[in-house]
């Protein structure tokens, strides 16, 4: 049973004070945010994607064919890290308007720093479009920090690859040459999820002053490799050492950082994905 499905039991055994009322608003709730939610996507996709991406500037896009063959949910795609979420948007338009899916099979979120979503009105938006938020372990406003893993956004991240198809990225910074967290070996010894690298590449090119986008006639490139031959990693109790040889997978199809600096980081054991 998963979370939501054990909440829900849990709730039908012991129903709240505000009884039936309470439930109602539960549900308009969810109802609302999921109507919210396609709005987003329908208007992102018609005003901003569509002009920005397939005529303003040239998102090349390679590997895509293997999209169709997936599982409709518990598949999550490694990518590294350019650009707050522009990233994110060009492969919401992969997946809802160049292949025309629909929007919720799957639904499409992908992971951001908490810090990050919470900066203004867009990317609060971005969140509810399919931002899936923690709290980062190492780094806070642009410092390194080192606190507790935020054992909830881990929960939050690991939801949203079970319930559909999670865009996450292991290095957890657009800094340019920053190694992947060896926490994302977890992540899917976890949730045992068909896992895609992509290579994205040009993002930053996009961007104006900071990570505001407006940069025209560009071009960028994503590439979705085939999935990542993790069955036996799944079938065994997690070990450091074959978390490692992932971690060494992932880098060579998505690292910016040398091989060597990212056996660094899966040594010093940096905790749960962020």
């Amino acid at each position: 049973m998963t979370r939501a499905g054990s909440r829900d039991a849990h709730s039908a055994e012991h129903p709240s004070p505000g009884g039936p009322a309470l439930a109602e608003t539960v549900v308009a709730r969810t109802f609302l945010g999921r109507w919210l939610r396609r709005g987003l996507l329908a208007g992102f996709g018609v005003g901003f994607t569509v002009p920005y991406f397939a005529i303003l500037n040239d998102v090349q896009v390679e590997g895509d064919d293997v999209l169709h063959g997936l599982p409709r949910r518990n598949v999550v795609f490694l990518a590294n890290h350019q650009t707050y979420f522009l990233e994110a948007i060009a492969f919401f338009d992969l997946v809802y308007v160049r292949h025309q899916f629909p929007l919720e099979s799957p639904v499409v979120r992908f992971s951001a720093a908490e810090e990050t979503m919470k900066k203004n009105l867009l990317t609060k938006l971005m969140t509810i479009a399919g931002g899936v938020t923690f709290r980062r372990s190492f780094r806070e406003g642009g410092e390194d920090v080192r606190r507790a893993v935020d054992i909830d956004g881990v929960a939050r991240v690991e939801e949203a690859i079970h319930d559909g198809w999670l865009l996450h990225f292991p290095a957890g910074t657009t800094k340019k040459g920053a190694p992947l967290r060896s926490g994302v070996t977890r992540l899917l010894h976890n949730t045992k999820a068909v896992a895609l690298p992509v290579r994205v590449e040009g993002f930053r090119e996009l961007l104006l002053h900071k990570q505001v986008p407006g940069k025209l006639f560009k071009q960028c490139s994503l590439k979705i490799h085939p999935p990542l031959p993790l069955d036996d990693f799944y079938a065994r109790p997690y070990q450091k050492a074959a978390g490692a040889r992932v971690l060494r997978m992932l880098e060579d199809t998505i690292g910016d950082a040398p091989a060597e600096q990212a056996d660094l980081v899966s040594r010093r054991g940096t905790g749960m994905i962020v």
